[in-house]
């Protein structure tokens, strides 16, 4: 392939052991789901044992590959479990969340019982996200019917915030009053549990600004990568001297280059003239590579340590650019999409900012197929 990713493990250590240091004295879980944000779950996880104390994903399926890595820590899934999947979970050792009162507590009761030991669960609320998770009205009566069924540990209780970027919002402090609330209703039916349930609702955003809503667990995940959850919380961090170190350089090559004249149209459905004599080099990756198509006219890469911009559609499998300022440009020349070339510097927020989305979208989609490369820690 033309495309390669570098991933600095040392950096998401040392990322993850400042934000550990941060939130102590609350327990740090490594969020690893999406292919770990892209960055690669399994060498991640690897990376981060001794650091993180335990590791959430969304499927089961990535709970397989962690454990077929050799990660023997807690693990958490946080989205919905397949009933067809939950032995694999049990028999992996891999916490569950439950966020209904329905057939599902059920299933997972009947895998424990043919199993003959718990299965341990995570209880989700709803406090204002509106997506999974317990009202807060029948909450306590779900929890005790949990506590209740010997089936069952209940191993944590936690919820998810909604606008926790933002430190001018009330509205997480709403949220984590909801959460108390419905904890405060359960407290005698949870007091003598041991040990008694995690509470967990912070993830990195909140980590950082919300200090308050850390309790007993986070849940890091993007912050892990060095890239940070908003602008809002890297300026309030960076004034506290925390940083965060960008773990990921994507990187290409010029596959060809074509001298295009004043007035010629490039790409599909002509969306770029050329407004002069220009040096067109082309890439081999687009959209399927990982390329957002929404930065068509917009994005920018580094050719020699020149910012050189996207021009015409990106492409399924292709990406042209405007090299006229790159001297001598030629196939086999490397492009940095992602990373630093000499003085400048593109990052997964260059291109969330060109493609109207967040720095996630731009790291979580990129292609498992990519080659990764791994270095440190």
């Amino acid at each position: 392939m033309y495309a390669g990713l570098e991933i600095d493990l040392g950096a998401i250590r040392r990322n993850a052991a400042t934000l550990a240091q941060l939130v102590a004295p609350a327990k740090l879980m490594a969020v690893v789901k999406a292919n770990a944000y892209g960055h690669g779950i399994a060498a991640v996880a690897r990376a981060l044992r001794g650091v993180a104390g335990r590791f959430g994903v969304y499927a089961v399926e990535e709970a397989v590959e962690l454990r077929s890595a050799g990660i023997r820590e807690p693990l958490l899934v946080m989205g919905p479990v397949a009933p067809g999947d939950l032995a694999t979970a049990y028999r992996l050792g891999a916490a569950i969340s439950l966020w209904d009162r329905g057939m599902y507590p059920n299933e997972v009761a009947a895998v424990a019982g043919r199993e003959g030991a718990p299965f341990p669960i995570h209880v989700k609320l709803n406090t204002g996200v509106a997506r999974l998770g317990l009202d807060p009205a029948d909450a306590p009566d779900a929890i005790r019917e949990y506590l209740s069924t010997p089936e069952l540990q209940l191993e944590g209780i936690f919820s998810h915030l909604a606008a926790a970027e933002e430190l001018d919002s009330m509205f997480t402090e709403q949220q984590l009053a909801t959460f108390d609330g419905v904890l405060d209703a359960v407290q005698y039916d949870i007091a003598d549990l041991e040990p008694g349930p995690l509470r967990h609702v912070a993830a990195s955003a909140a980590a950082m600004l919300w200090p308050q809503t850390r309790l007993d667990m986070v849940r890091v995940g993007i912050a892990l990568y060095g890239l940070w959850p908003s602008l809002e919380t890297r300026n309030f961090m960076n004034g506290r001297g925390i940083d965060l170190i960008p773990a990921l350089r994507w990187t290409t090559q010029i596959v060809a280059v074509r001298e295009v004249a004043a007035g010629t149209t490039v790409g599909y459905g002509r969306t770029f003239t050329a407004p002069g004599p220009m040096t067109i080099g082309i890439l081999p990756i687009g959209y399927a590579e990982g390329i957002p198509r929404a930065a068509s006219n917009r994005g920018r890469v580094l050719v020699n340590g020149i910012r050189c911009p996207v021009v015409g559609r990106i492409c399924m499998n292709m990406a042209l650019v405007d090299v006229s300022t790159v001297r001598d440009p030629y196939p086999g020349m490397k492009v940095t999409l992602i990373g630093s070339d000499g003085p400048e510097a593109i990052g997964a927020d260059d291109w969330a900012e060109w493609s109207g989305t967040i720095s996630y979208e731009i790291v979580a989609r990129l292609p498992a197929n990519i080659p990764r490369t791994f270095a440190g820690p």
